[in-house]
Formats: C-alpha cells, sequence, structure tokens
C-alpha cells in the first residue's frame, strides 16, 4: 500500500512479492539513476525472494531468488556507488541473506549495480552465534524467542565514510548457549567484500551481566550518523523482560 499524503490515506494494495516469514523494504531515497526504486525481501520456503518496483509501488517484479536464504530475515539497503569512479547516488542495492545452522548463521552479502535487477556475491561471514538460549531450536532470551538475523544500512551522506556499509547483529558474550547476548557491529568500505573487526556498541559496564537483543539500525542521509537501538535488561533487576 501507499501514501502520497504523509499516510493521512493510502491506496489499494496490490502484491509485492511472496514468501512466508520476514518481509523488509527500502526505497532509493536519492536523485541518482534509480530514484524512487523501491526494493523488499522476503524469506520463502524456497530461498529469499527480492522484488523491486520502479514505478512507485504500483508494479513489481521478483528479480532474483537467494539460494543461501532458509533462516527467518534477511534484508535490503541501499547506497552509493563510491567505488564505480563516478560516485553514483543510489548505485548499490544490498541484500544480506541469513542461512546454514540456526546457532552458527552464515551472512552472504550480495550487491546490485543495476537497480536490482542483478546481483553479484560479495562475502559470505560467520559473525554471530546464539542469541541467548536455544529453546525448542530457536533464538530466545529469557523464554522469549528472539530476532537473530543482521540488519544493515549503507552511508548516503557526503561524511567521510559515504558508501560504508554498515552490519548489526546480537550474538552471546562469551560464545554459547545459555550466555547473555551483547549488540555487535562491523562495516565494509569495499561494498561488503571485507569485513571490519566487532565493536561492541552496549556500552553497561558489565556486558556480560545483562541481555542486549534485537538491534536495528538508521544510517542518517545527512549526517551519516549511524544509529542504533536494541532491547537491554541493565534497569531491570530481575533480569526478565
Amino acid at each position: 500500500i501507499k501514501s502520497t499524503d504523509n499516510g493521512a490515506t493510502w491506496t489499494s494494495p496490490v502484491v509485492s512479492i511472496a514468501g512466508v516469514d520476514k518481509n523488509w523494504i527500502a526505497a532509493d531515497q536519492t536523485a541518482g539513476p534509480f530514484a524512487n526504486y523501491v526494493y523488499t525481501t522476503m524469506t520463502a520456503s524456497g530461498g529469499g525472494n527480492f522484488a523491486r518496483s520502479t514505478d512507485f509501488g504500483t508494479t513489481w517484479q521478483t528479480t532474483r531468488v537467494f539460494s543461501t536464504q532458509n533462516l527467518p530475515g534477511m534484508m535490503v539497503a541501499v547506497g552509493p556507488d563510491v567505488l564505480s569512479g563516478n560516485d553514483i547516488s543510489g548505485g548499490c542495492v544490498y541484500v544480506v541473506t541469513n542461512g546454514g545452522s540456526t546457532f552458527i548463521p552464515t551472512y552472504t552479502f550480495y550487491r546490485s549495480t543495476d537497480g536490482g535487477a542483478t546481483f553479484s556475491t560479495m562475502s559470505s561471514r560467520q559473525f554471530a552465534n546464539y542469541v541467548g538460549t536455544n529453546v525448542n531450536g530457536r533464538h530466545s532470551v529469557e523464554n522469549m524467542r528472539t530476532r537473530p538475523y543482521p540488519f544493515i544500512a549503507s552511508d548516503n551522506s557526503r561524511s567521510p565514510y559515504r558508501g560504508r556499509l554498515y552490519l548489526v547483529y546480537a550474538s552471546n558474550t562469551p560464545v554459547g548457549n545459555g550466555n547473555k547476548p551483547d549488540i555487535f557491529c562491523r562495516y565494509s568500505d569495499d561494498q561488503g567484500s571485507t569485513w571490519s573487526n566487532e565493536v561492541v556498541i552496549n556500552d553497561d559496564p558489565n556486558t556480560t551481566a545483562n541481555h542486549q537483543w534485537h538491534p536495528s539500525i538508521w544510517c542518517d542521509k545527512e549526517t551519516g550518523r549511524l544509529y542504533a537501538k536494541w532491547l537491554d535488561t541493565r534497569d531491570v533487576p530481575t533480569s526478565d523482560s
């Protein structure tokens, strides 16, 4: 559904993508060659679907099915193509898939430089482990099912870090079932080919004493500042919610 009056009214719905779990959406907010393209991902029974709209969400085309997606949660983000030599705004569409083993997942990063028509594989990494405790085969914090999948964002600003791709995820410290998760951030300056060492975002004095989970991020397109939020039990004495 689409609104052209700041959410006051909405169009009739159209089908954009098929799947079974965790739909995500991103729009090209630049003035580049793919301005106003809209992209969406969704985990499907046979992989991960990616679809795009080039006409403001009126019609949609599924252009890729990613075989590396078999766990809940894949994500799409838009960034500039600063490595092409022309600095193309909106020139990179990124998709990260979540696959492999539930508690040793593999994040696979893809990049499109033609507005989501085709994709190239950039890298595959095993960064995360358990998020909390294994409860019936699912990541759980204090018996609450949690979100283990990766979040990505790209810097579209004119800051010194323009084009940087960020990754944020939760993972237990120390590694292992039943420990408590922290929030980690990594970045790539070569469009997902290589990644920095991890940085712990949460700043509690003893990060192993509390649960930090359910992260999400946003990179401001004017300043390049990266914002993160998450759930945290440091202020809850019983650590139960």
